[in-house]
Parts: structure tokens; C-alpha cells; sequence
């Protein structure tokens, strides 16, 4: 039975040894993002505006506290005034209880054992209102233009005036709050404090010939900003009382700095021409049995070329010939294709192999329904290139709305 056994192992080992075997060759190369929001080709410069919303948000935290302490005032002097007129009405009482007492005495009565009359106790009196505590409201600091217009760079664009214009309008730090989490024991505990918070910005972009192209309310999640590690929760109570505006200004200075340099990548990915590398798994053979596998490797050198040609090239126009040489030269090596046969030359496994190479030089000549067809046919053929296939498939569906904005 052990004899048996082995037999399928070895028949298993034989087929890996006679198995084509494919180099996974990832290939770097520069392209530039396409916009998914495409800005009139008549504008080259733009303008940044800077509006800081949040003055309003000082403005109603001032009102509210002038409105408040007005109100705390008058809820005072009302309760002093009831505590005058309670405390007044119990000395009445008292002095009238003192003059009956008074004249008793005179008269020369006293208790039934012949001692002195008590003299009356004065009843316990209400407790004085406290003046009430006004803590000035934590307001937002001023935040120069220039922070803004200097951390917003538009690639493939220039800053200066007869373009576009941005506006930025940057809203208040909101909501923020402040938690721990303990880690460590013993003499090595320590509470990690950190600041969670929202500061969203309205982001405006407007086009001469387009009108209003993005008004958008951004960054509506919520942040966070670390503040420190701290031996026991009361070292960080005791900083806390005596820095609330530090760790106020801290927080959002650093939640501005975030906040503008996110608006400025948010701006990139909708209207910039963003430039990237991309590396991208191009499929190659290595030389099997007798099999020569020459337009293969032509194929492929061909893909490699073609990739390489359009780091600085928007719309790869001077890569659409070398990717056409290539694609014919995968398709030649397909009508071999031979799907029922291991043994093939372009078996099953070289043919889903060439339907990856072909899905990622038809997404870059802008023709995505084959690409789509041929990722389709590579994850039909399963194994690694089906992975490999569902693996790109978002990012060629991100290409194809980018392409079909600027056509």
C-alpha cells in the first residue's frame, strides 16, 4: 500500500519538472494620473483663495459666552437677592425672639427651677450663593494665507492669476475629545494620550468656461493627533489643568497642517496630472524542453519598451504604436493557444499568462473593454494569473473613468 502510494506523489513530481515554467517579472515604470475631474485644456494657471470659516465658529463661541455669563449673572443676583430676603426674614424672627426674651428677662422670670431664661439660638440661615466662574471659550487662532496657498500645489498645473481658482475654507476644529490606552506593567506602565477630533474644509474649484467643477465639504472624518505618554492618568489631569489652551493651540496647529496638505492631495487626485510609477507583473516563459519560445520573449521586450515610453506623456500618444506592435505580438503567440493540452507549447497556463500581459497594454491604449475581456478569460483560467487578474481589477476600472473623464 505504501508502494501505491507514492506512485501518484512521483507522477505529481514529474509533472512539475515537465511544467512550462513563468518568470513573474515586475517591471517599474512612470505614468502620469489622469484627473477624474478634467479642467478646460484653455487654463494652465490657477489661484488659491483662502476663507477662514472658522471665525464664525469664534464669533458664535463669544456670543454664547457673553450670553451665558449674562444669564449666569442674572441667576445670581436673583438667587442672592431670595438668600438676602430668607436671611433678613430669620434675623426678623431672631431679634423678635430675642425682644420677648429680653423683656421676660426684665420682668424677673426665669425657669421653673429659678434658673436665667436660655437666651433664643439664632436658626441656621440659608447658604450664600457662590459667584459664578467664567472660563474664557478656547477660540480658534488666526491661520495666515500664505500657510494655505504655499501647501496647495496643483501638478501639471501653475499657480498665478487668469486660470481657475480654488478656494479653501477652512472650517473649525470640532468635536474633539480626549482618551488613553494603557500599556505596560509595573514600574514600565504608561497611558498614551490622544486627541481625536474633526476639521473639515470646504473646497471650492471654479472654472471660467465650467462654472462651479467641485464644491465640496472634505475631511469629515474623524482625526487624531497623539499628545504624549504619561506615567500615571493624574500626570496628565495635572498637565491638563494648567495647559487646556496649549493642548488646545497644539492640536490644531497640527490638525491644519494635515488638514491643507489632505486638501491638497484631494485636489491632485480630482483635477491634477498626478505623476506615478506603477509596477505591474509582465509575464515572461523561461525555455522548455524543445519548445522555443522566442516571440515570447520578443512579446515581452516589445511590452517592456512600450510601458517605458510614456512617463511624461498624458494621453501615452507616442507609446500607441509600440503598444500596438505589442499587442499584435502577444495575439500572434495566441492563435496557438491550446487549452486542452498540458503539453502545449501555449498551453492553458501561457495562454491565461498572455491574457494578463494583454489586459495591462489594452488599459494603458485606453481600450478597456478588451482589457476587461481579457482579465475575464485570465480569471476563467484560475490558479495564480486569477488572482493576479482580480488583484488589478479595481485598479484598471480607477484608469477607465480617469480615461473616459478627458475624452
Amino acid at each position: 500500500m505504501k508502494k501505491l502510494l507514492l506512485i501518484p506523489a512521483f507522477i505529481g513530481s514529474l509533472s512539475l519538472v515537465n511544467a512550462q515554467i513563468v518568470n513573474d517579472n515586475k517591471v517599474s515604470f512612470g505614468y502620469i494620473q489622469l484627473p477624474q475631474i478634467k479642467v478646460d485644456d484653455a487654463f494652465t494657471n490657477y489661484e488659491v483663495k483662502v476663507v477662514h470659516g472658522y471665525l464664525v465658529s469664534n464669533q458664535d463661541s463669544l456670543a454664547a459666552f457673553e450670553l451665558n455669563k449674562r444669564v449666569s449673572i442674572e441667576v445670581f443676583e436673583s438667587m442672592m437677592a431670595a438668600y438676602h430676603q430668607q436671611n433678613d426674614s430669620i434675623e426678623s424672627l431672631h431679634l423678635r425672639n430675642m425682644a420677648t426674651w429680653q423683656t421676660k428677662v426684665n420682668a424677673g422670670l426665669t425657669q421653673s427651677d429659678g434658673t436665667a431664661l436660655p437666651q433664643p439660638i439664632r436658626p441656621i440661615g440659608p447658604i450664600a450663593p457662590v459667584y459664578p466662574r467664567f472660563d474664557s471659550p478656547l477660540l480658534h487662532a488666526d491661520y495666515s494665507d500664505d500657510a494655505v496657498t504655499n501647501a496647495i500645489n496643483i501638478e501639471g498645473f501653475t499657480k498665478g492669476l487668469g486660470g481657475f481658482v480654488v478656494t479653501a475654507d477652512i472650517q473649525a476644529m470640532e468635536n474633539m475629545r480626549i482618551s488613553y490606552k494603557k500599556s505596560g506593567t509595573g514600574s514600565a506602565t504608561k497611558y498614551t494620550y490622544t486627541a481625536y477630533y474633526k476639521l473639515p474644509v470646504l473646497v471650492t474649484v471654479e472654472s471660467p468656461t465650467q462654472g462651479k467643477i467641485i464644491y465640496l465639504r472634505i475631511l469629515e472624518g474623524i482625526q487624531s493627533y497623539k499628545l504624549g505618554d504619561y506615567k500615571t492618568t493624574y500626570d496628565f489631569e495635572l498637565y491638563r489643568n494648567q495647559n487646556k489652551a496649549k493642548i488646545h493651540s497644539d492640536v490644531e496647529r497640527a490638525a491644519r497642517i494635515k488638514a491643507i496638505r489632505d486638501v491638497s492631495n484631494y485636489l491632485n487626485d480630482q483635477i491634477g496630472y498626478l505623476k506615478r510609477r506603477r509596477t505591474a507583473e509582465i509575464y515572461s516563459v523561461r525555455k522548455f524542453k524543445d519548445y522555443d519560445y522566442s516571440d515570447v520573449t520578443s512579446a515581452y521586450s516589445l511590452s517592456i519598451q512600450a510601458l517605458n515610453q510614456f512617463a511624461n506623456d498624458r494621453y501615452r500618444d507616442g507609446a500607441m504604436d509600440q503598444l500596438d506592435q505589442a499587442i499584435a505580438a502577444w495575439k500572434e503567440v495566441l492563435l496557438e493557444s491550446n487549452s486542452y493540452d498540458k503539453k502545449a507549447r501555449i498551453n492553458n497556463k501561457i495562454t491565461s499568462m498572455i491574457q494578463c500581459n494583454l489586459a495591462e497594454l489594452y488599459a494603458w491604449k485606453g481600450e478597456y473593454a478588451e482589457a476587461d475581456l481579457n482579465v475575464n478569460l485570465a480569471i476563467n483560467g484560475g490558479g495564480k494569473f486569477k488572482r493576479h487578474a482580480q488583484a488589478v481589477r479595481s485598479f484598471y476600472a480607477n484608469q477607465k473613468n480617469r480615461w473616459n473623464a478627458n475624452q
